[in-house]
């Protein structure tokens, strides 16, 4: 690929993005490289996502993207998956880190 042809797409990514690079530019103030995890790591600056449903995430500057990321393969189910937000409510009612062994590690481990 020519630099041009370079050059022309990471102008269209600034120009679609410029709320990622605003808090790119905040979190290189207050974070170590600007990143609180290494496979974020992106060129010219990361996006910032806003929220997910599904196989879909949007970032902080409108932006629709395929999530193929998946949370590293933690969301098989995609993202705010019904059944999964169910869960999580119905746990975070009871606690949510309890620092002691619970049934449900045994029923999980089943």
């Amino acid at each position: 690929m020519s630099a041009t042809m370079l050059d022309k797409i990471e102008e269209r990514y600034r120009v679609r993005t410029q709320r990622s690079a605003e808090l790119y530019r905040e979190a290189c103030r207050v974070i170590p490289a600007g990143l609180t995890h290494d496979s974020r790591t992106t060129l010219p600056y990361p996006i910032y996502a806003a929220r997910g449903a599904g196989p879909r995430k949007w970032d902080v500057d409108g932006n629709e993207y395929v999530d193929y990321f998946g949370g590293h393969g933690a969301l098989l189910l995609g993202h705010s998956h019904p059944a999964v937000v169910a869960a999580v409510r119905e746990q975070a009612a009871l606690g949510t880190h309890w620092g002691s062994a619970h049934e449900l590690e045994v029923r999980w481990a089943e």
